[in-house]
């Protein structure tokens, strides 16, 4: 699973740059869960209104990022942390990702900047 996840993250960034949702929905099975951390609580998102959300950053995603960690949790799941550069600003995500058949079938994201 772990390059499962490192190739979600590389095809994220391009599909960014290349504006192509279709690079991120390719990764999830059909009915995925998707949900999100906002500033009163976890939301479900579509999986199609995430992935054409994310192509929002292209003017403001600054450059590359790292993928500074991937663990197996103990049930099974899995968790990704990346960092990248937005606005100029350090942001980070921390992703928690359930698998099934090769395919993604729930994420969970909570993300910020470092300020």
């Amino acid at each position: 699973m772990k390059k499962l996840i490192e190739q979600y993250w590389e095809d994220m960034f391009t599909a960014i740059t290349a504006q192509d949702a279709n690079k991120i929905v390719n990764h999830f099975a059909p009915n995925a869960i998707y949900k999100c951390r906002i500033s009163n609580g976890m939301i479900d998102v579509k999986i199609e209104e995430m992935a054409n959300s994310c192509l929002e950053y292209k003017e403001i995603l600054d450059g590359k990022y790292a993928i500074d960690r991937i663990d197996e949790l103990a049930d099974g799941s899995w968790v990704s942390i990346i960092t990248s550069s937005v606005n100029k600003k350090p942001y980070f995500t921390t992703s928690y990702f359930k698998f099934k058949d090769k395919k993604i079938i729930e994420l969970i994201e909570y993300y910020g900047d470092f300020e």
